[in-house]
Parts: structure tokens; sequence; C-alpha cells
């Protein structure tokens, strides 16, 4: 005997092939619900149906007034290594970054979390962070100017890895303190970088880095495109 599939399940499995396939990259709009009606006579009904589970099943994501689009794949934090390169590289994406400043700055709010004087220097790099060529993040780092001097941070072009260029001065940070929340880009120049809209909600990160005598080595604050990332925290009870 054979079995008719549901017209709502059809479509959705010739849509996760097209994704799967190559034939629908991350990103790309799919065609539009009257467009499947035609294509498959069917009801609105029915394509809504299937794009409500494509986009619960996480592989559409649908935009008011503008269409349904395919999911870009989310670089998804398993906080089990400090670097955030390493964890890129280990999920299997071409990693690169776009320096943006390196600076002398002065902040006594940094200067207190950093446990250094009001008056001290402190060395700023600024850089966007890509994965697959695409910015997913823009990131801050703070450090006192003895720790690593501005020709010291310059190394950063060298190495694309802030982390390495800490490493390559004999610092070595072990473990990081990090705090989450959701916070707007209000900066329209930071928002143009991360190729998002000014007031766009990301997540906000802010790290204290220390070294094995629990000494605070790095301040750093970090916008992630929310589009782009997800933290998973595995517990043991």
């Amino acid at each position: 005997m054979e079995y008719k599939v549901a017209k709502y399940i059809q479509i959705k499995e010739d849509i996760i092939n097209d994704i799967k396939s190559g034939v629908l990259q991350p990103g790309d709009k799919v065609d539009s619900e009257s467009a499947l009606k035609k294509k498959y006579n069917v009801s609105a009904i029915t394509v809504r149906k299937a794009f409500n589970d494509l986009i619960s099943e996480g592989y559409l994501i649908g935009v008011q007034g503008v269409g349904t689009y395919v999911t870009k794949k989310q670089m998804i934090r398993g906080l089990t290594s400090i670097s955030f390169s390493d964890e890129l590289l280990q999920q299997g994406y071409q990693i690169d970054m776009l320096v943006d400043k390196i600076e002398e700055v002065f902040n006594p709010s940094i200067s207190d979390i950093l446990e250094i004087s009001h008056d001290q220097p402190i060395v700023c790099v600024r850089r966007v962070r890509l994965a697959n060529n695409e910015p997913i993040a823009y990131q801050s780092s703070f450090v006192d100017s003895r720790t690593l001097n501005l020709e010291q941070a310059n190394r950063i072009h060298e190495n694309a890895s802030f982390y390495k260029t800490l490493k390559e001065f004999k610092i070595f940070p072990v473990w990081v303190n990090e705090n989450y929340s959701v916070k707007q880009v209000n900066d329209k120049r930071v928002a143009k970088l991360m190729n998002i809209k000014k007031n766009a909600d990301t997540f906000f990160v802010k790290r204290i880095a220390f070294d094995e005598r629990d000494k605070v080595i790095e301040y750093a604050e970090t916008y992630f495109n929310k589009d782009w990332y997800s933290v998973t925290v595995n517990i043991k009870i």
C-alpha cells in the first residue's frame, strides 16, 4: 500500500533537502508563502505549518514584513576554553580579525577592575572578530601598559590573536570570570563594523582574566551578534 505524505511534510522535507545539499545557503531567503502555495497547490495554512515547524526546529528564521530565511550556523560556546579563537577553530570555522584601534586610554572604572592607579595608562585593543568572513563580535581588551605596552600590543596584527600575543610576552591567563547580559550597540560606527543596525540587541560579555596567582591580567568587553552566538552550559548533579 502506498501512503500519501502530508503536503506540509513534503514542503518541509524539500526545504531541508535544499539546505543540506547546499541549494539554500545560510542567510538565503526561501520562497514566499504565495509562491509555495502555487508550487504545491496547497492552502496558506499548510505552508505556515511547514514554516512554523522549520522555524521551531532551527532551520529557518522569520523576519516580520520581510520574509523567511535560512538560519546561520551559530557559534556555540561550551565554556571549555579561555581562547575564543580556539573554540571557533574547534567548531570548524575559518577565523580572522580586523583590528580597529590600539591605543592608550585612562578610565577610572577599568583601572579599578585591573587594580591599578587611575593615572596609570591602559592599553586598549579593539577588534572585530570574524568567522567564515562574517563579523560576529566586537571586542575591546584592556591591559595595564606595564604588562603589555603599545608596541607589544601591535604584534596582534601578525599573530591575529590577542591571547597569542599575550603568550609571546610570557603572559599566561589561566582562568576567567565572565558576566553575560543583553545590551544594545549605541555606537553607530561599531554597529557598522558588526554589520548590524544601531541600537540592535547583542549578547554583551564582560570578562576578567587572571593569572595563576589570581592577579588580574585583562578586562574585556565584547558585543556578540545574537544571530551568531549562543552559550551551552552542562551541569552535572
